[in-house]
């Protein structure tokens, strides 16, 4: 029994439609797959980061390299929280053998944190925090990194051969070349950076790659940076302005513990005996304001060279935060504003530190007023 003639057109529509809808599901193919991998690659954004201090550098006490307290369940609260990526510092002094190769068995912390990362969907930045003839220390510090050509050559070797053991990892993985260099002239720094550079695109051609100003990466020297021509880096520079506010009764800054509490916004009382004298200690007059305009205006110069520069420069404020003994309500004004004036510009933070003096989790595992000046919470 033959089927109605109305039966057999609409079977032949529906053939037809399914045919269509094959080949087009084929052509789309290409532009789903390339949309998901697109997807997968905007999820890291480098937006909201949290530096994880005093786990592979900066040791001392219980904390020495890689200890157990750090681990999987601290990066699952890590991104519970609303941050998208860590800031890793490693002491790579501390990763070097005898022969000054690396040491694989020091990199394995790296290698874990990665894994536990990408698993939570965040990102990490591998910070060196040190590196051979390179430190940020005000007093006895290391520079010769900048000036000795063989030492320069040595670092770029490391680099070099680090670079290549984390060649096969994804955009989830960036580098940083050097945290808070200290030359004696800031356009030491531009040539070391152009090295090291060229010696991590030998492995990596389109990693990410965070160039830095000089002096602890501050603000004020970012004129005399001299960007390298890569289309893929990123500038970080770092903000604990005003000082005097963020380290308040920070013992390694000169500042006593006797000091009374400091505002933000807010004047500064009679801070007398309250100090030593140090390189951190200028501008402590009675009567000084510190003011949010302050902190804005520091911004707009960074925006401003960056737009004169090199329009649509990544940006990252690597590091910056406020020492526990701050008074809360001012600390997440502080801290509000930092964050407020990066969203505007689209550029991205991570904040010390996880739990060191700085913290965002306390010692009872619980958000701290850190925390809540970052999310609003």
């Amino acid at each position: 029994m033959r089927e109605p003639e109305e039966s057999l057109r609409m079977k032949k529509l529906s053939l037809l439609f399914w045919s269509l809808g094959l080949v087009l599901g084929f052509v789309a193919g290409g532009s789903v797959s390339a949309a998901a991998a697109s997807s997968a690659k905007d999820s890291y954004q480098f937006k909201k980061g949290v530096n994880i201090s005093h786990w592979l550098s900066q040791n001392f006490g219980e904390r020495t390299y890689g200890a157990p307290w750090f681990g999987e369940a601290d990066v699952k609260w890590i991104a519970q929280q609303g941050f998208d990526h860590l800031r890793l510092p490693v002491d790579i002094r501390l990763c070097l053998k005898a022969d000054g190769s690396l040491d694989d068995a020091k990199l394995k912390p790296i290698w874990q944190t990665i894994h536990w990362a990408k698993a939570n969907k965040l990102g990490v930045v591998l910070d060196a925090h040190f590196l051979p003839g390179a430190d940020f220390n005000s007093h006895g510090g290391d520079n010769r990194a900048f000036t000795d050509p063989v030492l320069m050559e040595k670092v770029a070797v490391i680099w070099r051969d680090l670079a290549k053991r984390f060649a096969n990892e994804g955009d989830w993985l960036r580098f940083e070349i050097l945290n808070e260099p200290v030359a004696k002239e800031n356009a030491q720094l531009n040539p070391f950076m152009r090295k090291m550079l060229a010696s991590i695109r030998e492995s990596n051609p389109t990693r990410m790659v965070y160039v830095t100003s000089n002096r602890w990466s501050a603000f004020s020297t970012v004129p005399d940076v001299v960007l390298p021509d890569d289309a893929h880096i990123a500038l970080t520079i770092h903000n604990y302005e005003p000082l005097i506010f963020t380290h308040q009764r920070a013992s390694w800054t000169n500042f006593k513990e006797n000091m009374p509490p400091i505002e933000f916004p807010g004047t500064l009382p009679d801070l007398t005996g309250t100090y030593d004298e140090g390189a951190h200690t200028k501008g402590l007059e009675a009567g000084r304001k510190l003011t949010v305009e302050e902190v804005q205006a520091a911004f707009q110069k960074v925006d401003d060279w960056v737009k004169r520069t090199r329009p649509g420069l990544e940006v990252y404020v690597g590091e910056f935060g406020v020492y526990r003994p701050a008074p809360s309500e001012s600390k997440k004004r502080w801290l509000h504003t930092i964050v407020s004036e990066c969203a505007k510009r689209g550029w991205g933070w991570a904040v010390w530190d996880y739990k060191g003096g700085f913290a965002v989790r306390d010692a009872n595992g619980k958000g701290t007023d850190v925390l809540a000046g970052l999310f609003g919470k």
